[in-house]
Formats: C-alpha cells, sequence, structure tokens
C-alpha cells in the first residue's frame, strides 16, 4: 500500500511553510541528540569506537526513534483516529534546525558558517538575515549560500522525498540519520570509524534528492547550467554536497566556493560557476526566493507523483 496520499503532502508543507520550526517546541533532531548522546556515553565507556559498534550505535538510535513512533501512534489511534492523521502529518515533513547555529545567530556573530556538523536551516539563515542585512561581511561569505543550499536539500527535498517513498517512519528515518551524520559523522580521530555508518548512510539517503534539488534549481532560472554542475559538482569531497551548492552559484549567477575558514581551519573546496560575479547583499535574498521555488517546484513534483500513482492503483 502507497504509504501517503497528495492531501498529507499539501497539510505537511503548509505546516512547514505557516509554523516552520518554532523554539522550545519537541523536534526529532532534539530527540535524536539527546539518544545519541546517551547511546555514545554508554557504548563507548565499554568498547573502542570501532565501525562495528558506530554501526550498533545508528541502529540503536534510529530503532529508538521508529519505537517511539508506533508507541505513539498506538496511542494517538486508540485515543481517535482523527489524533492518528494529524500526528502523521504533522511527521511527514520535518525541516532541519540546528540549535547551535541559532544561537551563533542570536548571539551577536553574522558569520555562523555552515558545516558538515552544524548546518544552518533555513530558519536560522533567515534569522541571520534580518539581523545582519545591513553588514558589508554577509556578502563576503558564500557559506551563507552554502548553507541555504545545503538546507534545501537536508530540509525540504530530501524528507518529501523520503515521506513519499516510507511514509511517515521514512521521514522520520532520513532526519534521524541526517541528525546522526551531522553528529558524528565526522573525520576525526574520535569518529573517522565510528561515524562511518552514519556518514555513508546519510550519503545514500540524500543521493537522490540532492540531484533533484540541483535540477529544480537549474529550470528557476537556467537550465542550459546542468552541464556544467554535473560536472563541477563531481568535483567537491562530498558526493552530494557539490550538486545542490553548483546549481544555487549557476542559479544566482556568482562564484561560489573556494577557500573557507572552518573553527580556524583553512580549507579548500571546489569553485562553482568559476566565471560568475562576486556575490552582493542582494543575492542573499533571491537565493531565499530560489528556496520558495524550490520548496513549491519539488512539493508540486511529489504531489503529481503520488496522485499518479494512486490513479493507476485505481484503474
Amino acid at each position: 500500500m502507497w504509504p501517503i496520499n497528495p492531501s498529507q503532502i499539501v497539510v505537511a508543507m503548509i505546516l512547514d511553510v505557516v509554523i516552520g520550526d518554532p523554539h522550545r517546541w519537541p523536534h526529532i533532531a532534539r530527540y535524536t541528540g539527546a539518544l545519541s548522546l546517551a547511546y555514545e556515553r554508554r557504548l563507548t565507556h565499554r568498547f573502542h569506537r570501532t565501525g562495528v559498534l558506530g554501526f550498533l550505535f545508528w541502529f540503536l538510535v534510529v530503532g529508538t526513534m521508529l519505537a517511539g513512533y508506533v508507541v505513539i501512534r498506538s496511542v494517538c489511534l486508540l485515543v481517535s483516529p482523527s489524533c492518528r492523521l494529524r500526528f502523521r502529518r504533522h511527521r511527514h515533513l520535518s525541516g532541519n534546525r540546528d540549535e547551535r547555529s541559532s544561537r551563533a545567530c542570536q548571539s551577536g556573530s553574522p558569520t555562523a558558517h555552515c558545516r558538515r556538523h552544524q548546518c544552518c536551516s533555513r530558519t536560522a539563515f533567515l534569522d541571520c538575515w534580518t539581523r545582519y542585512r545591513d553588514s558589508r561581511s554577509i556578502r563576503n561569505k558564500p557559506s551563507h549560500y552554502r548553507s541555504v543550499a545545503e538546507s534545501l536539500v537536508d530540509g525540504i527535498v530530501a524528507p518529501l522525498f523520503w515521506s513519499v517513498i516510507g511514509g511517515a517512519p521514512g521521514a522520520l528515518i532520513y532526519r534521524t540519520a541526517n541528525t546522526l551524520d551531522s553528529i558524528v559523522g565526522h573525520r576525526t580521530e574520535a569518529y573517522e570509524k565510528f561515524g562511518k555508518t552514519s556518514a555513508r548512510i546519510d550519503d545514500f539517503l540524500n543521493w537522490l534528492p540532492a540531484r533533484i534539488c540541483a535540477l529544480v534549481l537549474c529550470l528557476s532560472r537556467f537550465p542550459g547550467s546542468w552541464s556544467a554542475v554535473r560536472r563541477e559538482a563531481a568535483l567537491h569531497a562530498s558526493p552530494n554536497a557539490g550538486w545542490p551548492e553548483a546549481a544555487m552559484a549557476y542559479a544566482l549567477g556568482v562564484r561560489l566556493g573556494g577557500g573557507n575558514s572552518y573553527d580556524g581551519e583553512r580549507v579548500e573546496l571546489p569553485v562553482f560557476n568559476a566565471s560568475g560575479r562576486a556575490a552582493a547583499i542582494a543575492d542573499v535574498q533571491t537565493s531565499l526566493t530560489r528556496m520558495w521555488w524550490v520548496v513549491f517546484a519539488a512539493g508540486g513534483f511529489f504531489l503529481l507523483l503520488t496522485s499518479t500513482f494512486l490513479c493507476l492503483r485505481s484503474l
């Protein structure tokens, strides 16, 4: 049975646009963070940080989140069928909100940047823009544009994609896996082996959504840039991150990438759209406009997909 219907996609998108990710509300990423901290402490206290232990860690966290979903859904079913339906719709689309990035924006830092383990979501980015739109420093921080590009995949396209594939459980697994990658999927001494499972599964789950997002961004302004996006995205160390970043560069007509500083360490990234102009203040708002294009275009595509499938089943 197809696990989601078109009305649920519409309701989920409306709720996400109207309500978003209010601070202090219960959130999947917050629960995942608490579980990962507890499991990591217990597991690494007794065993070495091996790849096998990281594999067990991933399944424990995801399994606990799924078990929680089953329990809550069962309780909702006992209370009222309509209560269960509202719960499912709430879980279908859940954007990624990293609280540390949001705090950095609110505490007075206009240079809060997107890192693999600290991604600034569309909400946090908008907070940064609102507070610092008069600051010249924004135009010189390409990480802001990369934050929007990557968050389009993590917070919009991928949750929608896995909702269509697996319903509420599919969206829940994706959101939990993506958060685990942000927490432990680092190439450091402590997490090189322990976090490899989390990183690889996140790469797999984002593989197709990243390319869908890039295609939609290209179609929003310059369809002919698709071949260049494909070529330049392959230069990125990540199998997925380069796609939305390169597409955003061409959609804005600006040059992105190059050297950047992460925690005081210089990192060289590929340059996307090398012949483009330097990013300006106005491009921040334009990038947000492209974000909404992706929201409605991707949502419409998945809505059409589910509607077509349901029509075929009814024949």
